[in-house]
This record gives C-alpha cells, structure tokens and sequence, in this order.
C-alpha cells in the first residue's frame, strides 16, 4: 500500500512539474517571441491575459488595454508582414518578470533594438512595457 501511495505521489509531482513548466515566465516570454516570428495571432495572443495592458516605460503612457486592442495592433503588423523576425540575444528573468533585448535585422540608419518587460503570472502576460526614451 505505501508502495502505491508513494508511487501515485511521483506521479502526480510529475504531472505538476509537467503543467508548470510551460507557464514559467521565461518559457512565456519565449512562446510569445517564437509566435512573433512566425506571425501566428491567436498563438501569440494566448499567451495574453484579458485585462492585459501594453505600456511605454518610463512615462507609463497606456499604449492598448485589453486583449482585443492588443490583438487590433498585432494583427495589423502581422498582416502588414513588413517587420523581420526578432532575436533575443539577452534576457533578464526576476520572479515573474522578465525583460528582454530584442534585436532584428534592419537597413542601415534603421531602428533595430527595443527593450520589452514583462510582467507575467499564471502563465499570462499580465502587463508588458516597452523602453522609450
């Protein structure tokens, strides 16, 4: 009997450990970055919370609230298919934010950086920021 018990436990921590690990924030921030580059909208918007809202850092400038505006913006850009596809080349993760310098190939004299945070919880992005200075 402690056998089965003991067996279902290892089990279930394994299940669990499965069913979190795709919601850890890196591991978000990653998904959202891989469905950016692949244009996938409803991927990359699932990984949204409803009341999610897109900011500009410091000023604190309400850039979209909610979900459907957040989806309005992307969809333009994906359908537009004009903006390359974005490397990471370096992450900072703290509890459930995360920030990350994004580059991507541009013409010269062109913008080809932005620095994104997020504030991701539940396996959702909660809040995120772009650095505009």
């Amino acid at each position: 009997m402690k056998s089965l018990i003991c067996c279902l436990a290892l089990m279930a921590s394994g299940t669990l450990a499965a069913q979190t690990t795709d919601t850890l924030p890196a591991r978000v921030a990653t998904k959202q970055i891989d469905a950016f580059n692949q244009r996938d909208l409803d991927a990359f918007m699932a990984l949204y919370a409803e009341d999610a809202v897109v900011a500009e850092f410091p000023s604190g400038k309400v850039l979209w609230t909610g979900k459907a505006e957040i989806r309005e913006r992307y969809a333009t850009m994906f359908r537009a298919n004009t903006t390359p596809p974005v490397r990471v080349p370096s992450r900072v993760v703290d509890g459930g934010f995360v920030v990350d310098y994004e580059e991507w190939d541009a013409k010269a004299g062109e913008r080809n950086h932005a620095t994104w945070m997020y504030e991701i919880r539940g396996g959702l992005i909660r809040r995120g920021w772009t650095v505009r200075m």
